[in-house]
């Protein structure tokens, strides 16, 4: 006689089967709560870009507003440094392509302006709701020089204008010898000679040339003498400051001489002629 053999659920199987189905119920969960999660992120991605349209489309109609209104129109433009640029060449320049004075292109003004060979920097602001104040700070000539035409340059070596016989620079001194006009390097070795004699104005005042020899010497040549003085860029005032207290003596007792040596401490070289430099 055979008995039904009555299968016995252990504890463990129980566990086992609680277990399956709290995590069949768990992934639903996720399920749901992964769903909810993805539409409200979409949701807000798409409200976002909408959000970001409505501004840029207000932002650009409020910036076409700005450029259009009447209250910020280009009025006035003062100017001010000038002496030898023009103040209404300056302002019809300024006002090219510029009606609005609160987007007016500050820096393409200020690079257009130092452009101009006279000025050397310009500082521009607003004052809004209508005006642009520009200060302007123009080039010095230091010296005339001497290439193909008579050009007035500056401390840095670079060229302003062709000398127009104005009196105000008629008294500079002349350089001469330099290879060509666009050579900023030798023209600024030349200004180095009259840097060293400009702390003494009254030596200054009666050059009247300064003939470029080689990038540490030069040949000065002074008002009422035919002959030039040789020196170099160390020690160029005591040297020319010497020589004036003998210049009488050398100018009555040595017609023949071309140029003077003042390189040599303690004496004086005079020479009948010399390497030119061209």
């Amino acid at each position: 006689m055979q008995f039904p053999v009555k299968k016995i659920q252990t504890q463990n199987e129980k566990v086992i089967d609680y277990q399956y189905i709290r995590n069949l119920k768990n992934r639903e969960v996720r399920k749901s709560r992964f769903k909810r999660t993805f539409s409200q992120r979409a949701f807000r991605i798409v409200l976002l870009l909408i959000l970001t349209g409505e501004l840029l489309y207000v932002g650009y109609n409020g910036v076409q507003s700005l450029r259009s209104s009447s209250w910020f129109f280009l009025n006035n433009i003062e100017i001010t440094g000038t002496h030898k640029t023009q103040p209404e060449e300056l302002k019809k320049y300024i006002r090219e392509g510029q009606q609005n004075a609160l987007f007016a292109d500050l820096t393409r003004i200020k690079l257009g302006l130092e452009n101009h060979p006279w000025i050397q920097s310009a500082v521009i602001w607003r004052e809004l709701p209508g005006t642009i104040r520009v200060h302007i700070i123009e080039r010095h000539p230091k010296a005339l020089a001497l290439s193909g035409n008579l050009y007035l340059v500056d401390s840095e070596g670079r060229v302003i204008d062709i000398f127009d016989n104005d009196p105000e620079y008629s008294s500079l001194p002349v350089i001469t010898g330099i290879s060509e006009i666009s050579n900023e390097g030798q023209v600024r070795s030349v200004l180095q000679f009259v840097s060293g004699m400009s702390e003494d104005a009254g030596v200054l005042h009666q050059v009247s040339e300064i003939h470029y020899f080689d990038n540490e010497n030069a040949i000065i040549y002074l008002k009422g003498f035919s002959f030039g003085l040789l020196v170099s860029k160390d020690g160029i005032l005591p040297m020319i400051q010497k020589f004036i207290a003998y210049s009488e003596v050398v100018k009555k007792n040595f017609t023949n001489v071309k140029v003077v040596d003042l390189r040599y401490q303690g004496q004086i070289i005079l020479k009948d002629t010399y390497r030119e430099q061209l």
